[in-house]
């Protein structure tokens, strides 16, 4: 009788890998399953309470650091010479030959020079002090605000180009004869508030309104419209604007004189006198009612919720009443704003430089001075503007609950993964023992019993 031989299996799998297809796709399956579990966890602590991405602040222009500005050299020591104070005639008398040095250094001066050239502003005790010695204070860097008297204007003669001369008087009293070239803006007269920045020449006597006067001389290249000083501002009230206030006109709000009064008010006034812990929250609904009603929000101290940072940076000022330079000014948005007439407000502040970056989450507290208008996608929409006293940085609190659940589900996936891929292999190992049992078993079935001792064949 013939018999077929069988083949001996082999203990391990054929392709000689520890997992079969199946099992394979099953683990990459897992694998992705467990990634986006995870990638949820750290979303979901991201979103409830990590802190926002670090990103470059998009800053303009006026936040870069300012290049070393080179100044002019002006002619002291040939101004010295030709300008004269000595004696009363000496004072009486404006030489034309200085006068026309003054004018051709002062054209090369602007504004920016004035830091780096050491420049003072002028008022009724460095006016009495600068008599005193005019000799060692030529061509001293000085600036003037103030109103403008006895206006005269000059066409050109001679050496002298076309020039403007006039009396300034000080937000102090003081007074000065002034010169200069050009009006920015519009052509001034009497009666016009003016800045100035000019060299100090001489000391001038000339007869003004019926007595002798005896002030500096400054001479400029350039006028332009200024305001008279608004000085400390510790208070606020409802009068302080305008009936206007509410309009949406072509004049900026820094151009405004309220909202100035405000800026001053955040500089001058002591922080313990507003009772901050009673000011209303601007929420959805305050927001709702400020948009309806913004007179009702004139003068009150204002919380603002927590919110982020859309836009920031530092911007130079114009001429203005509360003699500020520079401003940190922005844009703030807030989630409970998303569904009111007013989603973010733009927002001005002393504060030099915060440190905050577009995505920083804060909270504020601030005045509201107006609506403003602006263009937005989908046409123009209006913001209220808000002068801000404080910009506080704000960390989301954490959701504890939430976080503590991801954890426990990422954790035990984790340990299923694991505890799967054991007892896999587990299972693959039994799998080889057994089927190593049954070959041997196999093999002695075709051997046949083996013969007991003592017995024949």
């Amino acid at each position: 009788m013939k018999f077929e031989t069988s083949r001996t299996p082999s203990p391990t799998p054929p392709d000689g890998k520890l997992f079969t297809d199946r099992e394979r796709k099953k683990l990459i399956f897992m694998t992705l399953l467990f990634a986006v579990v995870s990638g949820s966890m750290i979303w979901g602590w991201m979103t409830s309470g990590g802190k926002a991405p670090e990103g470059e602040p998009r800053r303009r222009r006026e936040s870069e650091p300012e290049a070393a500005i080179a100044t002019p050299t002006f002619r002291r020591e040939e101004l010295a010479v030709l300008a004269k104070d000595g004696t009363r005639e000496e004072r009486a008398d404006l030489e034309t030959a200085a006068l026309a040095l003054a004018l051709e250094d002062a054209r090369l001066y602007t504004w920016d020079h004035f830091a780096p050239m050491g420049g003072t502003e002028l008022a009724a005790p460095l006016a009495t002090e600068l008599a005193a010695n005019p000799a060692a204070a030529r061509a001293r860097v000085l600036r003037l605000r103030g109103r403008l008297s006895e206006f005269v204007s000059y066409p050109e003669s001679g050496t002298l180009p076309v020039h403007y001369r006039a009396v300034l008087t000080l937000d102090d009293g003081g007074r000065a004869f002034v010169v200069f070239q050009s009006c920015v803006d519009y052509e001034f007269g009497n009666n016009d508030y003016v800045h100035l920045d000019g060299l100090f020449v001489k000391t001038l006597g000339r007869e003004v309104a019926g007595s002798w006067l005896e002030a500096p001389l400054v001479v400029g290249p350039r006028a332009q419209v200024s305001f008279p000083a608004l000085g400390k501002v510790t208070s606020l009230a409802r009068s302080d604007w305008g009936e206007d206030f509410g309009r949406y006109d072509e004049v900026s709000t820094n151009e405004r004189e309220e909202y100035w009064r405000v800026v001053s008010y955040a500089r001058d006034v002591e922080p313990a006198s507003i009772e901050w812990d009673k000011a209303r929250v601007l929420d959805a609904t305050a927001m709702a009612e400020l948009s309806e009603d913004p007179a009702s929000f004139l003068a009150l101290p204002l919380r603002i919720p927590p919110c982020r940072i859309q836009d920031i940076w530092t911007q130079r000022q114009r001429e203005n009443p509360a003699r500020v330079a520079s401003l940190t000014e922005g844009w703030i948005g807030a989630n409970a704003w998303l569904r009111t007439p007013n989603p973010v407000i733009q927002f001005s502040t002393l504060l030099p430089d915060p440190g905050y970056k577009i995505g920083s989450e804060v909270t504020a507290r601030g005045f509201f001075v107006r609506m403003n208008q602006y263009e937005a996608v989908g046409g123009t929409r209006k913001a209220p503007v808000f002068v801000l006293i404080a910009l506080d940085s704000y960390e989301l609190p954490k959701e504890t609950v939430f976080s503590t659940v991801l954890y426990i589900v990422g954790g035990s996936f984790a340990a299923i993964v694991g505890l799967f891929w054991y007892l896999l292999r587990r299972d693959r190992a039994k799998a080889a023992e057994l089927d190593a049992e049954l070959t041997r078993r196999r093999r002695a079935r075709r051997t046949g019993p083996t013969a007991k001792p003592g017995t024949s064949a």
